[in-house]
């Protein structure tokens, strides 16, 4: 009797997601910012509308401010970024606060643009948070954020707004963020991201889930000149109940990006087409342990160059792995190193290193959930 009832508790855990970090769906294969098909927490960052089958809970990452705008801005594995926030139902109406989220693309790009690292980096983000259900699950995510010093020799600022909407009906779920306002000035160079659109589209289908996904975004720099780029993704995943107390997903996307550079004054252009197909798996070790891991491969793939000129893409097997220990409605998530990393790297991570265990240094991207 007691074997069956921790496997029910297992089989609760895993069906209706305690599970909200990135570490989770780094573990499994998927961006830290969302996934299109697993079933997590974390995917209100995506789609607004998971609100309304996601709510009351406080999660927390665990990673550094960067105020120094010494060393890479992008969030990392092997560099986390520290934000968190709280999602509260409140009768038909769900409302959530966030601190600290940032947008990668939109960092590397100022990068690109020339500009500082104080610059570049998004400061003081405050995303906020409206879903409910009127026949049709909806959500809104409103993102903002602004930055400025001007003491001493400095001359510097940056501000950014975003909006996300999204619907849930049926089979179907949907989102779309708007990039409403990116600039950013560090004295001697600019950026102004002129707008920016990430629409994605899933059609679920029993286990089996179908993808779309296009996103463009439009820049320029100090002296008018452009960036642009486009990406599509066409995409098919498969969910395999295993046993009672574990699960597997599989996925495949066809994608094809392609950018214009003209921020170094002469246009280049490049484009890349590949196909990356990922495994996952994750498991009820325990009633107080859940352990996962993916494999991710590119079986075809080429980038052409702006001659013309293709290359076949290179060995890209990754290997993730990771672990929540469970405490209630508490939990602690992390992915759990193979490497040292170095102090830069921020301890383990799972993307570098010989393939080691590291006992003394066992989890990087740390995360705490508690679900009320």
């Amino acid at each position: 009797m007691k074997k069956l009832a921790i496997a029910t508790v297992g089989l609760a855990v895993l069906s209706t997601s305690a599970f909200a970090t990135k570490a989770r769906l780094e573990a499994l294969g998927e961006s830290a910012f969302g996934s299109q098909f697993l079933d997590d927490n974390r995917n209100v960052f995506l789609n607004p509308a998971h609100l309304n089958t996601h709510y009351d809970w406080v999660t927390m990452e665990w990673g550094d401010t960067d105020q120094a705008y010494t060393g890479a801005t992008a969030d990392s594995a092997a560099n986390p970024k520290a934000e968190g926030g709280m999602f509260k139902n409140n009768g038909n109406i769900i409302y959530g606060l966030y601190f600290g989220s940032e947008s990668d693309t939109s960092q590397n790009l100022r990068k690109a643009a020339g500009l500082s690292d104080e610059a570049a980096e998004e400061t003081n983000n405050l995303d906020i948070f409206v879903a409910g259900d009127a026949g049709v699950q909806w959500g809104v995510r409103l993102t903002n954020g602004s930055y400025s010093n001007e003491q001493g020799a400095s001359d510097v600022e940056n501000a950014q707004t975003r909006l996300t909407v999204g619907v849930v009906s049926g089979n179907i779920d949907g989102f779309l963020n708007f990039g409403l306002a990116n600039t950013a000035d560090d004295g001697t160079n600019e950026f102004d991201g002129a707008g920016s659109i990430d629409l994605g589209v899933t059609y679920a289908m029993g286990d089996l889930d179908l993808m779309l996904r296009y996103n463009s975004i439009t820049a320029e720099d100090a002296d008018g000149d452009e960036y642009t780029a486009a990406n599509t993704w066409l995409g098919v995943a498969k969910n395999y109940k295993l046993n009672d107390k574990a699960q597997a997903w599989a996925s495949a996307f066809y994608k094809m990006d392609t950018s214009t550079n003209g921020f170094s004054g002469t246009d280049v252009d490049s484009k890349s087409t590949y196909l990356p197909v990922s495994i996952g798996v994750e498991v009820m070790a325990k009633e107080w342990l859940a352990l996962r891991g993916s494999v991710t491969h590119e079986i075809i793939g080429s980038d052409e160059n702006d001659a013309g000129d293709t290359k076949t893409r290179a060995d890209s097997t990754n290997v993730a792995a990771g672990a929540s220990l469970i405490f209630g409605d508490f939990n602690i998530d992390g992915l759990i190193g193979n490497s040292a990393g170095g102090a830069a790297a921020g301890g383990t991570n799972t993307a570098t290193g010989a393939g080691n265990l590291r006992t003394d240094n066992l989890m990087s991207r740390v995360s705490m959930t508690y679900k009320f």
